[in-house]
């Protein structure tokens, strides 16, 4: 077991099917852990696909223009409109 790990990067190419195989001989834990780096890696790389996107990025900026000009609901008048 490995108990230190390098701040280096290490590049391998692993054939899909040896990945899959190798995934599913893990344990329920280990596999938790994996899903849990994927999803952050996952997050980054859509947060950075939507920066990357101009009409994404124009977007977010008018919203934030009307987040500063007070024009927005918050989320106890949002529930308060929808009961009635």
């Amino acid at each position: 077991m490995i108990k230190a790990m390098s701040q280096t990067g290490l590049n391998l190419f692993i054939p899909m099917e040896l990945l899959i195989n190798s995934l599913n001989a893990l344990s329920l834990s280990d596999k938790r852990r994996i899903w849990q780096i994927l999803d952050e890696a996952i997050a980054e790389a859509e947060e950075e696909s939507r920066e990357e996107d101009e009409a994404t990025a124009t977007e977010i900026q008018l919203v934030r223009n009307e987040y500063e000009n007070g024009e927005y609901t918050t989320f106890q008048e949002y529930l308060s409109n929808q009961s009635k």
